[in-house]
């Protein structure tokens, strides 16, 4: 029987644990989430997943057709949980989403996988305060996750299963492991975001340094709304800030998450008051419902970001003192898409662990 240990409480890691945990029912005898992190933490610039604003809109372009795979997947999830598992803390909405003429139609409004979709007329478009001459428009149906309320709902059906939950402090290099827990793990999943840059240093440089911070910052009001608003191409008329752009998703109990921008390389973990206000008075211009909007929360995050996008692989690494290699199945550098992609990533790291557990990933599967 196999121990198995993953690194990481956010999204991923707790997702991927969950997935390995049902698909390796019979192989794993002992399942392991470590982290320095979990649900309920808000101390952690660069622990991304509270502040994330957790919905469905794919980002992956046509061209990319193993991140569309892992998007169809999780949004499939995501949907039947909505349905039915009101303790996960997801809820349906109408995505409204806008972007420029200039861009063409998401792979998911193309081929029709989503739900509801609908294309908004020009009269629709101008009710938003955009010019169709500029601007289209679509909608569809779209989820909004409570982070901390999802990731808890995911750790309760992790324990319910028999793994443990264990907090410690953030490791200097992956191979740490091995004298933290005392024992060389059958499997390590490396689900440690933008710590993998540090973790990864000393065993392997190249793709440590891939790896790099992508600045966001959110506005928390109590407003609510019966949608969901995203708006990619801000108007040149609106004088965003630069890599501005509008979103905002309503949480299933009250309220709105407001952003955003998209700072790559910036580690700066302020909230800018500037951006703030921004936020804000574009939100009001384009959302006429938002009357006036009441703020309890701003903060700024880092979403773990990738030179080449996310890395889902299999590594092995010398242990120089003990001999032999630690087998690591990496699922890092998603950047903002990691609740949206979370279950089609799980899943391909069971295929990577195929390689160090007896046994093979059940597929399909049911969670």
């Amino acid at each position: 029987m196999s121990k198995v240990v993953v690194i990481g409480g956010g999204v991923s890691g707790l997702t991927t644990a969950l997935c390995l945990q049902k698909q390796f029912k019979d192989a794993i005898s002992e399942l392991t989430v470590l982290a320095a992190e979990f649900p309920g933490d808000y101390h952690a610039a660069d622990y991304t997943s509270p502040w994330a604003g957790a919905d469905w809109a794919s980002f992956a372009k046509d061209s990319e057709p193993d991140q569309i795979r892992r998007d169809k997947l999780t949004y499939d999830v995501l949907i039947r949980l909505a349905d039915s598992e009101p303790a996960a803390g997801i809820k349906k909405y109408p995505l409204k989403f806008f972007r420029s003429r200039s861009e063409p139609l998401p792979w998911y409004i193309k081929q029709r996988f989503v739900q509801g979709i609908r294309i908004y007329s020009a009269d629709e478009i101008r009710a938003s305060n955009l010019d169709p001459a500029e601007m289209q428009g679509f909608e569809f149906t779209s989820v909004t996750i409570t982070p901390t309320r999802y990731n808890s709902y995911l750790i309760s059906r992790l324990t319910a299963g028999g793994a443990t939950i264990r907090r410690t402090k953030k490791l200097d290099s992956i191979t740490d492991i091995v004298a933290l827990l005392g024992y060389v793990p059958t499997l390590v999943v490396n689900c440690t975001g933008l710590s993998a840059g540090k973790l990864l240093r000393d065993v392997d440089p190249v793709e440590a340094a891939k790896v790099f911070p992508v600045k966001g910052q959110i506005v928390q009001i109590y407003e609510d709304l019966p949608f969901q608003v995203i708006i990619e191409d801000l108007p040149a008329e609106d004088n965003p800030l630069p890599n501005q752009f509008l979103n905002i998703f309503p949480r299933v109990e009250g309220g709105c998450i407001v952003g955003g921008i998209v700072g790559k390389y910036d580690g700066s973990r302020d909230v800018d008051p500037e951006l703030s206000e921004s936020i804000l008075r574009i939100a009001k211009k384009h959302v006429p419902e938002l009357k006036s909007t009441t703020v309890y929360n701003s903060y700024a995050a880092l979403r773990p970001g990738r030179e080449g996008g996310v890395r889902i692989g299999y590594s092995e690494y010398p242990l120089a003192n003990r001999g032999g290699v630690l087998k690591v199945v990496h699922n890092y550098g998603i950047a903002g898409a990691g609740y949206q992609s979370s279950y089609g990533s799980a899943i391909e790291v069971c295929g990577y662990a195929t390689r160090a557990l007896n046994g093979r990933s059940k597929c399909p599967f049911k969670l």
